[in-house]
């Protein structure tokens, strides 16, 4: 049991506490649904300034009084249970002395360390006097834990480092005519923008300091290695390690267990044949990679081809690996967009294409699905002219939308657009659009 001074200690600190400055997102959260908004996503992503980007749009019409922020990572909860969290909300009505005319909003940061959290949120839920925020630790809660814990009663939102509309919102301002700018001199800007963003990623920290970039990057893959993955699931280090550095230097391409198994295998780990799939799980659980499966109608086709791999961030690919592969990285750059817009608002599938039987045969990057239905084919190519842009680019996307019966073509550039039978379109405008 928690101490009712910690508890008076904490609530009475959030009463004075001074929001700090927050950037807005491009995420429309509501804060009135009668669901219970759960925000997940990787660590240090912006999931907690979100919430005080919340609370301060409430702040023009419900008073701070009805309003109660805790992080229950602080130390004075240390060891809280959900049996104490009735007795939070008792000295927070102590305290604060809320209205009536307006419901209590609580935004519960890092809920996931409380034990049995999801009882509890369950029962306040049903009283309908209540707001409910819950965000999670990407090392502990998932939207699918979520969904299942809370009975279908949660609508999630996904937050990842910035996006590169959010960068550049951020470092200046967003071009009016668009349009305009493609045939314009002027796009050289946008486009060394997009280059420190592709260099240095999208990590809200990382985005604002001008120095010590490389320290901050590294302490993030640590977290993400020791505490989400190693403590969670009890797998040394050592081999973690390995494991990262092995998927940092093939994001953007094909692996396979058995793949990441021989090699975990040479640097002289006795590990058991399931377990580099084990580790991509886990590491996917922490949003740290994402694997894309290949379009197959075949279940065991899609389950036993390899995937394709992408890292949450390309300044952490940069940093780990002390190389820049451009093409790669605007890849994964495009993957991570294609993301945010599917949990975010659209709903689709993400695969890849590949011609069956042929060791060497043409593929498309992205397939993007509506139900069984194709309803557009992405390459990726870092090309600044039409005469750089490879045949072969062509060629699988008129392939594939043949195979797929798919007629919208993308092929996303550095600097080259054209419009036609394959749209040919640079990744600064496709990502501002």
């Amino acid at each position: 049991m928690i101490d009712r001074q910690n508890l008076m200690k904490v609530v009475s600190e959030w009463q004075i506490y001074d929001l700090p400055e927050t950037i807005e997102r491009d995420l429309d959260v509501p804060v009135n649904l009668d669901l219970i908004i759960s925000i997940i996503g990787p660590r240090r992503a912006g999931k907690t300034f979100l919430m005080y980007d919340l609370i301060k749009k409430l702040l023009t019409d419900v008073p701070k009084n009805n309003i109660l922020y805790i992080n229950f990572e602080n130390e004075n909860l240390t060891g809280m249970k959900a049996t104490d969290l009735d007795d939070l909300i008792s000295v927070f009505f102590e305290l604060s002395n809320p209205s009536h005319k307006f419901p209590i909003y609580l935004f519960m940061d890092e809920i996931q360390v409380v034990e049995n959290w999801s009882r509890w949120v369950n029962r306040i839920y049903e009283t309908k006097r209540y707001k409910v925020f819950i965000s999670g630790s990407s090392s502990k809660l998932l939207s699918r834990e979520l969904a299942t814990q809370l009975r279908g009663r949660t609508l999630d939102f996904t937050v990842l480092p910035f996006s590169f509309h959010e960068f550049l919102s951020f470092k200046s301002t967003i071009p009016e005519n668009m349009r305009a700018l493609l045939l314009s001199s002027e796009r050289g800007r946008i486009l060394s923008q997009l280059n420190e963003y592709m260099l240095h990623g999208g990590y809200p920290e990382i985005v604002r300091m001008n120095e010590y970039k490389d320290r901050l990057l590294h302490s993030y893959v640590d977290a993400m290695i020791i505490k989400d993955v190693g403590e969670r699931f009890h797998i040394e280090p050592s081999v973690l390690n390995v494991f990262v550095n092995y998927c940092l230097r093939t994001y953007s391409k094909q692996v396979s267990g058995t793949k990441i198994y021989n090699y975990l295998k040479s640097m002289n780990f006795s590990i058991a044949h399931d377990f580099p799939l084990k580790l991509l799980d886990h590491f996917s659980e922490v949003f740290f990679l994402y694997t894309v499966k290949i379009l197959s109608h075949s279940f065991k086709n899609s389950s036993q081809y390899p995937k394709k791999l992408y890292v949450v961030d390309t300044g952490l690919i940069n940093e780990m690996t002390r190389t820049v592969e451009t093409g790669k990285l605007m890849e994964n750059i495009v993957y991570l967009e294609l993301y945010r817009r599917m949990n975010n608002g659209n709903r689709f599938q993400i695969n890849y294409w590949r011609e069956y039987g042929k060791a060497e045969g043409m593929e498309v990057d992205f397939v993007i699905s509506s139900g069984d239905k194709a309803v557009e084919l992405i390459n990726v190519t870092y090309a600044g002219s039409e005469h750089e842009i490879l045949e072969r680019e062509n060629k699988s996307l008129l392939k594939a939308s043949m195979d797929l019966n798919c007629n919208k073509l993308t092929i996303i550039t550095w600097d080259f657009w054209k419009e036609g039978v394959i749209n040919y379109i640079p990744l600064w405008y496709w990502l501002l659009n």
